[in-house]
């Protein structure tokens, strides 16, 4: 009867198979809608043998059933590490694309009524100015179109503060889902690890813990890694966020290096955590990756600062020549140095002499403090000229002087750096080897040393000695261009303007240092940078021909702008009118004339209104003018925005891509878990009749069997 009796194991093998897949077919119905739900399956086995033998010693094996051997999910491990990888560039993507479209709203331009159209009516003015530099209700429209653009600069500059603030909290935010997330999945990882190690499945444990990775998985670039007993371990930058059942967090705080900007810091340490991608990493990079302080170069602040150094050719010779050199060279420098202060730049000045094959540096370092005892100074250059006789002086010494200074500290850090030859020799006949050029180049911008040439106009691009050589001539341009310089004739008819030439290179190299920044992918730091280049650098100039002309009243000329805080240079945010334009007799100070007794000139105000038009801003394209400068901005901008855009766009096709191939293997099917549904039924039925069939058949045995021996 052994065998007889396995019967009854077989069909309720069958009854139990059934219900648990009725069960899990109706645990999948009710999650149809479920967010991450994922199906599950009951993997039906057959029940192990039983082996017995008979009396004969041979073997007979009879099954008991079927059997549950577990209830599993239905996921693709490729496709979610899939899933989740395009996730992380979806996030980062669409955090850009929203940083520049309101970027784009803030500047409203190229199209809108935006920066570009105040810039125009401001430059329209001082044109008209030109036709009636007399005139009152002319000066008055000036003053108001100026009082224009400082209030849009300063709308700007505060609404993209206001942008930066934003995206800064939002990174608090973010950082603090991201605690969330990573403590709940590992209470999960605790839960998980105690259901299954006891053999059951925790599969609706495991769905909360996959939502809560791929949520994850926009927010950052975090790591996952499943260990053998089901647990995860959360990994970001090399450091974990999650170990099995333990969690560590991320925090942000101010502090002094990066001020009141957060980067997310492991807990229990000063660790910065590098982020590489998600949504925290297109935060950072919208509001930039830079220190929060005001003031910081790298968040705005235009630089100021320049360090100019004169290299004065002292072997020109003791003659005549030498001496009427050297006679208005000093004659020109008061005059440079009154052109330096009316800039507005932070300078200091120092000179070496170029003598017979070394250059020598005084070791005094002139700023605005001290800088009457450099006009001082300037005089003994006729004992070193005289001493220095007709030797050709070298310009490589007067390089390898430069990287000393460079490497001694004594350039100041974040400053241009700006070289003045004066000479009237050419570059190779103090040094005959033309082919040095690019060595002389390359150890100029080694140490970032821009270097223009005052020089006679034969020396420009060619040199001394070449012709016998079989090798091409080398003019001073060739060094001037290699570093961003210029050039400049030092002959008897353009000497005078020797002062104005080194005066506006000085102001360029400025410019230069501030506008054109290295390519970087931070958005709304990168546009501050830049269009604050540009108002310092329009500023300037303004302030620099204001000062060099006279008012309507014959007075010296006055600053047009201004600094709200006189602490911080003028940027977006802290630029006005200067208060000698506000006053009672303030349109008379507006200056139009360069001649103190010409009331009706026009030439500053000509040279204003052609501002517009002359190359004083320095970007990666090379010297271009102000407006053309501010249009690159704005095609920067809308490249980025339309770059992020696309993208992001992309991205979001190929995440849905990827969702729609799991969700169509991990989904829930209507169709097929009723059909299981059915299928389930049926068998349950047929187990259930067997069951029956059986029990009629041993009532029947043993009812037989009581008859007997009645």
């Amino acid at each position: 009867m052994a065998v007889g009796f396995s019967s009854y194991d077989i069909a309720r093998s069958g009854l139990y198979v059934s219900e648990r897949g009725l069960a899990v077919t109706g645990h999948n119905l009710s999650n149809v809608d479920t967010v991450g739900y994922t199906r599950q399956q009951a993997m039906i086995e057959t029940s192990h043998y039983i082996t017995d033998y008979g009396k004969n010693g041979k073997m007979f094996q009879y099954g008991l059933g079927a059997d549950i051997q577990e209830t599993r999910q239905i996921r693709h491990t490729f496709l979610d590490n899939i899933y989740r990888q395009e996730n992380t560039s979806l996030g980062y993507w669409e955090t850009r694309s929203k940083t520049f479209q309101d970027v784009e709203a803030i500047l409203n331009d190229p199209m809108g009524d935006g920066l570009q159209e105040v810039m125009n009516q401001f430059w329209d003015s001082w044109q008209e100015l030109t036709k009636t530099p007399e005139s009152l209700t002319t000066r008055a429209l000036v003053r108001q179109r100026g009082q224009a653009l400082t209030y849009y600069f300063n709308h700007i500059g505060t609404q993209l503060d206001k942008l930066q603030a934003d995206l800064n909290s939002e990174i608090k935010v973010r950082v603090d889902e991201v605690n969330d997330i990573t403590g709940q999945l590992a209470k999960l990882n605790y839960k998980i690890a105690t259901e299954e190690i006891g053999g059951d499945a925790a599969n609706d444990y495991r769905d909360q813990r996959n939502v809560l990775l791929d949520r994850l998985s926009k927010l950052c670039d975090a790591d996952v890694l499943e260990m053998q007993d089901g647990q995860v371990d959360v990994t970001l930058g090399g450091y974990y966020l999650v170990s099995k059942g333990t969690s560590t967090n991320l925090y942000v705080e101010a502090n002094p290096k990066h001020g009141e900007y957060f980067y997310p810091m492991l807990q229990g340490t000063n660790t910065e955590v590098n982020i590489k991608g998600g949504i925290l990493k297109g935060l950072l990079e919208s509001r930039g990756e830079v220190p929060g302080i005001k003031g910081s170069y790298e968040n705005g602040t235009p630089k100021e600062k320049v360090d100019i150094t004169f290299a004065i050719d002292t072997s020109y010779g003791s003659g005549t020549g030498a001496e009427e050199y050297l006679s208005k060279l000093r004659a020109t420098i008061d005059e440079y140095v009154a052109g330096l202060k009316n800039s507005g730049v932070d300078f200091n000045i120092r000179f070496v002499s170029m003598g017979a094959g070394s250059t020598v540096f005084n070791g005094t370092v002139y700023d605005r403090d001290n800088i009457d005892a450099f006009i001082n100074d300037t005089a003994g250059l006729d004992a070193l000229c005289s001493e220095a006789g007709d030797t050709d002086a070298s310009f490589g010494a007067l390089i390898s002087t430069l990287e000393g200074l460079n490497d001694g500290g004594d350039f100041r850090e974040d400053a241009a750096k700006a070289t003045f030859v004066l000479t009237n020799e050419s570059v190779d006949g103090n040094d005959g080897t033309p082919a040095e050029a690019a060595d002389y180049i390359n150890r100029l911008n080694a140490i970032g040393m821009r270097t223009s040439v005052v020089t006679g106009k034969e020396y420009f691009s060619s040199g001394v000695g070449n012709t016998t050589s079989g090798k091409p001539e080398m003019g001073w341009n060739t060094i001037a261009a290699g570093t961003s310089g210029t050039v400049f004739d030092i002959g008897t008819e353009n000497f005078n303007n020797v002062v104005e030439f080194v005066n506006a290179d000085t102001r360029r190299a400025v410019n230069a240092n501030s506008g054109n920044i290295p390519i970087s992918k931070n958005i709304v730091s990168d546009v501050k940078i830049k269009l604050n280049a540009m108002l310092s650098g329009l500023c300037k100039e303004i302030n620099y021909l204001q000062k060099s002309g006279f008012t309507l009243d014959g007075q010296p000329g006055v600053n047009f702008f201004e600094p709200i805080d006189d602490l911080f240079p003028i940027q977006m945010g802290n630029i006005k009118l200067s208060d000698a334009l506000l006053s009672d007799d303030g349109l008379n100070n507006i200056v139009a004339s360069d001649d103190k007794e010409a009331k009706g000139g026009n030439n500053i105000a000509r040279l204003i209104a052609n501002l517009r038009d002359q190359d004083i801003m320095t970007d990666v394209t090379g010297v271009v003018s102000i407006d053309e400068y501010y249009r690159a901005v704005i095609l920067d901008i809308g490249n980025g925005g339309s770059e992020a855009l696309k993208t992001s766009e992309n991205q979001t096709t190929i995440v849905q891509s990827v969702d729609q191939q799991r969700s169509s293997i991990s989904g829930v099917s209507m169709d097929e878990e009723m059909a299981n549904m059915m299928k389930f039924k049926f068998a349950y039925d047929a187990s259930s009749r067997v069951l029956n069939i059986i029990d009629s058949m041993v009532e029947n045995v043993i009812m037989s069997m009581g008859k007997v021996g009645r």
